[in-house]
């Protein structure tokens, strides 16, 4: 079990040697893991944690969502309430332990449209134990060797509105007061998720793009342990002041999609409340993509915050056709697009966002 000193001690490691970014990103995965580890880590008293948001940053969050997860037994039994609000989706996961630190993997995948739940709609889901004898109630089998619940909800159009609710309650344990804390074993929790999270996503993206050339894409393929439903392509950009790269997107009957910008190495969302760092099926006008460090004109700019590198995703909700992807690094000076209120633009999504993280 791990002391407070020893917690101190690998912590320090870790931070040894690290620019200001990465000794930032490295008190983010503290604050996160400890909070998680606190809070949130207990079975038998279950409680949704928001993992990933402006302030939570690893892992490639997506702009468009909200993630949450809690621990969860799977012998347990579980309900999981509450009101979609201005939510357009949601993917539930059962998880069989935690992706960065080696763990089985995805046991359970579904989506709130799945369920038939929308915008607006109440939320009533019943996980583990037996099949309830009312066949209209929502029941998800639990794998023995769930570990969590992870659940991500999606807000494409960005409006300021009621976001989604979801409460859990583990329903054989009500009543069960919460066992005294054991600080060795929630410090060597933290611990362990810190440094294998720091370990794992600090190097994924040179993993995943390998040789891939800069400013080209690679070609569209699913993630074993990311959202089963999606489709993923990566770019690693890389331009210099006086150049964009403008992308051009066949999304073959793709209905919804994204893309979005990080920072390199650490994996972390560009600012996408003040900046225009990310796009959408609901949020894209008529014209191309481009992608620059300096304000190009046009609707659909991507702005890389005058960074080197970055790393450029897709994303597509079940295409019927693998989509394609092309892109060509030019000149600003070769761009002929028209001035755009970026103010308004960034107006609106920095509303959004203060309603969709208001608590």
């Amino acid at each position: 079990m791990t002391t407070w000193g020893e917690f101190c001690d690998r912590i320090r490691v870790l931070g040894e040697g690290l620019d200001d970014e990465g000794q930032r990103h490295l008190a983010n995965q503290v604050a996160c893991w400890l909070t998680y580890a606190i809070g949130h880590n207990d079975p038998r008293h279950p409680a949704f944690f928001r993992s990933s948001d402006p302030v939570y940053q690893w892992g490639g969050p997506n702009a468009d969502q909200v993630a949450r997860r809690t621990a969860i037994d799977g012998n347990g039994v579980y309900r999981i309430s509450g009101h979609m609000g201005a939510c357009e989706e949601f993917v539930l996961q059962i998880k069989l332990g935690a992706t960065q630190s080696g763990g089985a993997g995805v046991g359970l995948e579904v989506t709130g449209s799945s369920l038939g739940i929308g915008p607006r709609d109440e939320i009533d889901i019943l996980l583990g134990g037996e099949a309830p004898d009312n066949e209209s109630r929502t029941w998800l089998p639990l794998d023995p060797e769930a570990s969590f619940v992870h659940i991500r909800d999606y807000y494409f159009d960005w409006q300021p509105a009621e976001p989604a609710t979801f409460v859990i309650e583990r329903l054989d344990t009500v009543g069960e007061p919460k066992p005294d804390v054991d600080v060795a074993a929630l410090l060597s929790t933290a611990l362990g998720e810190i440094e294998h999270s720091f370990a794992f996503w600090n190097g994924y993206q040179e993993r995943m793009l390998g040789d891939q050339p800069p400013n080209t894409f690679l070609p569209p393929a699913g993630m074993g342990r990311g959202v089963k439903t999606l489709i993923y392509s990566h770019a690693g950009v890389a331009l210099d002041p006086d150049q964009a790269l403008v992308v051009e997107v066949d999304h073959r009957g793709a209905t919804m999609w994204d893309v979005q910008l990080y920072n390199r190495p650490w994996y972390e969302a560009l600012d996408f409340t003040n900046r225009l760092t990310c796009l959408n099926h609901a949020l894209i006008e008529p014209g191309p993509i481009v992608i620059a460090g300096t304000d190009p004109g046009g609707p659909n700019w991507l702005d890389t915050e005058g960074r080197d590198s970055v790393l450029c995703t897709f994303r597509w909700w079940h295409p019927p056709e693998t989509p394609v992807v092309n892109a060509q690094v030019v000149s600003l000076k070769e761009l002929d697009l028209p001035p755009v209120d970026r103010q308004a633009q960034i107006a609106r999504r920095s509303s959004h966002i203060a309603w969709r993280y208001r608590t």
